[in-house]
């Protein structure tokens, strides 16, 4: 992949771009029937000694002409995406290309509709300006052939792309197109219909292309008619539209979640941001990619940015503790606390039934937390002082944590609350819960000493002397 910017656009080039280019770039030129002209003069002449070199010629002329059209055609979606404030950027891949608008919301249909016809009319301008300059020039005087060859092919091939894209037909222009404006005008039903619409032209496209035995054409559509079966399909039986099989997009969600899984939040947020900023998947997809990158960031602490993307699910469940989560990160324990019970009640994990005790603990209902059965008392306090740690309440998460080591007296919840007086400038008490973490069992110096949490002790005759009781790391 290589990348670079045109026009304040970035644009970024995978291989697969390069290698389906090629492919195609193959494909035009042994396709070359016409052998009055060049390149035909000499590629149907399977004796001419520039027959090699001019297949190389004729490959390096379509590939160019390929990757120019996709590139135009993408930047007619970018260019029209910065009109309306966005920062678009495009990236070429596979057979085409795609532009990420990277609008800060959702974009509303009639900008979609626009948005997605502007690729097609700037390729169409791109053909136009070939075929003008052909006519031009061949009104002068004799043209090179070459120069003829490539004006005429980009001519042509930008004014069939065009055409093609503008068919209705999923994932086409045409068919994003159909999709927006039937959705808009009938909800969900638009969505199904716009799948038949697919289905009906996928099929007279099937027909045409047989018609005209173009082998790579008939392909395309039959797979287009192919994904529009399996996704009426998946909306009968109620899985659409926000199934895997309404967009290719879902494999980048199902992506996400697996490193959400496994606790690459990067990533998982770069992912789900992919698809909220893509102008070409249905809002059931964008749905439960806002879910996902809810869950991130609830994973990262980030309680208003949660609800901020729960906000935008649509229909799409969210998870009881996740919402739960969200609301006691932001502060908000009475909205949260029927949603951890909830979670607790349909669940025996034990860390929702602590997460439920914690929002009890701090909002002072402790007989309450201790009447819950199967809970041990000492993480239910650990919970409450996670979130107000989190909160920056750092006098009340210590004094929780202290709760904890009366609970279950131990090195660990002593020294957490150490760490939460010392966030709160009480050093004095800070460095009694660490000589009770000593007297305990801690007795790693090195971490102390650099442990950030720890930093408003650091330099004091008292934190030194505490260090200087310890035997040092821990093995």
């Amino acid at each position: 992949m290589f990348q670079f910017r045109l026009g304040g656009v970035p644009v970024q080039v995978h291989v697969s771009h390069l290698l389906i280019s090629t492919l195609l770039a193959w494909s035009f030129a042994m396709s070359e029937r016409n052998g009055a002209e060049w390149p035909g003069t000499i590629l149907l002449d399977t004796e001419n000694p520039q027959r090699t070199k001019t297949m190389a010629v004729v490959m390096l002329i379509w590939g160019l002409i390929i990757s120019i059209s996709v590139l135009v055609h993408e930047l007619g979606h970018a260019f029209s995406a910065r009109a309306f404030g966005y920062s678009p950027s495009v990236q070429l891949l596979g057979l085409g290309g795609r532009t990420m608008p990277n609008a800060p919301g959702e974009i509303p249909w009639h900008r979609e509709v626009l948005l997605t016809l502007a690729g097609p009319f700037a390729g169409l301008l791109l053909g136009v300006v070939a075929g003008s300059a052909l006519l031009g020039l061949e009104a002068v005087g004799p043209m090179h052939p070459v120069a003829a060859y490539v004006l005429k092919a980009t001519f042509m091939a930008n004014l069939f792309w065009a055409l093609v894209n503008l068919v209705p037909v999923a994932p086409l222009d045409g068919g994003h197109i159909a999709r927006a404006v039937l959705m808009h005008l009938f909800g969900k039903k638009g969505f199904l219909y716009a799948q038949v619409v697919t289905l009906l032209f996928a099929a007279a496209g099937l027909g045409l292309a047989l018609f005209l035995k173009a082998a790579v054409l008939g392909l395309l559509f039959g797979l287009w008619g192919f994904r529009a079966v399996s996704v009426i399909q998946g909306y009968l039986r109620g899985e659409l539209p926000a199934s895997a099989v309404a967009d290719p997009m879902m494999e980048t969600l199902a992506d996400l979640g697996r490193k959400l899984d496994a606790g690459q939040l990067v990533e998982a947020r770069a992912a789900g941001e992919a698809v909220l900023r893509s102008i070409d998947v249905p809002a059931g997809v964008k749905a439960r990619a806002h879910l996902m990158l809810g869950l991130v960031a609830v994973k990262s602490s980030d309680g208003l940015e949660a609800l901020r993307h729960f906000r935008n699910v649509g229909d799409v469940p969210i998870p009881p503790h996740a919402l739960a989560a969200a609301h006691s990160l932001v502060g908000d324990d009475e909205t949260a606390l029927p949603l951890w019970a909830e979670a607790a009640r349909v669940s025996d994990d034990p860390n929702l039934r602590a997460e439920f005790a914690g929002t009890l603990l701090r909002l002072g209902r402790e007989s309450d937390a201790r009447a819950l059965p199967g809970l041990r008392l000492a993480h239910g306090y650990l919970a409450a002082e996670r979130v107000l740690y989190l909160r920056d309440h750092y006098a009340r998460a210590a004094q929780m944590a202290e709760a904890a080591f009366e609970a279950e007296p131990s090195a660990a919840h002593a020294y957490t609350a150490a760490c939460d007086w010392a966030r709160a400038k009480e050093s004095v008490h800070a460095l009694r819960c660490l000589t009770l973490a000593a007297q305990h069992g801690y007795r790693d110096a090195a971490a102390a000493r650099m442990d950030s949490d720890l930093a408003s002790l650091r330099g004091t005759p008292e934190f030194d002397a505490w260090l200087a009781t310890l035997p040092g790391p821990s093995k």
